[in-house]
């Protein structure tokens, strides 16, 4: 049973590394793309003074902000909202639409995680996965719950305490 245990806690903890580095992938790319993006519209947009590329800014703005809460917030409706933010920009500025089919394979991506981040939240053990953890925690619990004649020794004591007698003791 242990061992079998180990094993499947091993593959969940693997599984849960591999679900952190998607979404560490997805917001990295989120924050230097699009910031990066967001930097040039307002730069081109205040330089030129082209009010267009301001408003790509902001949408550009809302792209980093959908995206990167996709990822760390787990929700697939900002992952889904940021590459139509992305084609949406892409109708303002035409330079980005080179960004919006990465965005939907980040989309992609994100769901995926997301739906196997699901999974793993239902399973034991969860965020650890670690034997040992859990034992622990079972062992914590066990500590915690009384004997019969403890629990009536407190009853009685407390009620001692209320009195003022020691009649029943």
């Amino acid at each position: 049973m242990n061992l079998e245990l180990e094993e499947e806690y091993g593959q969940n903890r693997i599984a849960y590394k591999r679900c952190q580095k998607c979404y560490n992938f997805i917001a990295i790319f989120y924050v230097v793309i699009f910031g990066m993006i967001v930097f040039a519209e307002l730069y081109l947009g205040f330089l030129g003074g082209s009010f267009y590329t301001a408003l790509g800014a902001l949408v550009s703005g809302a792209v980093l902000a959908a995206g990167f809460c996709g990822a760390y917030l787990h929700r697939n409706l900002f992952a889904a909202a940021a590459p139509v933010l992305a084609l949406l920009n892409s109708t303002i500025v035409p330079f980005i639409a080179f960004v919006v089919p990465v965005c939907v394979l980040c989309t992609v991506l994100n769901v995926i995680a997301n739906k196997k981040y699901n999974w793993l939240e239902q399973q034991d053990g969860f965020p650890y996965f670690n034997v040992r953890y859990r034992v622990q925690e079972i062992d914590n619990s066990q500590w915690n719950i009384k004997d019969p004649y403890t629990q009536k020794y407190e009853q009685i004591k407390k009620q001692d305490n209320n009195n003022g007698k020691m009649d029943e003791i």
